[in-house]
């Protein structure tokens, strides 16, 4: 059970622009910087995302076709703006389950657990 999709175009309007309001160093939210796949249209995304030894893993509760997500494994890379410092990442992918909660903090594993959330996204520095 992914999150439903009112939720998203919900979140894009009123959630995000809430969190950005949050100081970023007291939060796992990560800006994601991508490019539209067809438009190349630049695009800002507020995501869930935990540092690793050489990269970063995202969180994708909306599912894996989301738009972000799709943009991303399609240029194979992207950037993310964490906490006021961005870093360029490359060789975009899905990850499974076990591949990704050795980085995720307790709680947010057993939220994505009960979201049922099996596909996570990876980029190396």
């Amino acid at each position: 059970m992914v999150l439903p999709r009112w939720l998203a175009v919900f979140n894009r309007s009123v959630t995000n622009r809430l969190f950005g309001l949050i100081p970023r160093r007291w939060s796992p939210f990560v800006i994601v910087l991508h490019r539209g796949r067809n438009s190349g249209k630049p695009y800002a995304t507020l995501i869930a995302a935990f540092p690793t030894r050489d990269g970063f893993v995202l969180t994708p509760t909306y599912g894996p076709d989301c738009d972000w997500v799709r943009n991303v494994l399609s240029s194979q890379s992207f950037a993310v703006d964490r906490r006021g410092t961005t870093y360029q990442l490359t060789g975009a992918r899905l990850i499974g389950r076990n591949e990704a909660w050795p980085y995720l903090p307790t709680l947010v594993r057993m939220a994505m657990r009960a979201l049922n959330v099996e596909w996570y996204v990876r980029g190396d520095l």
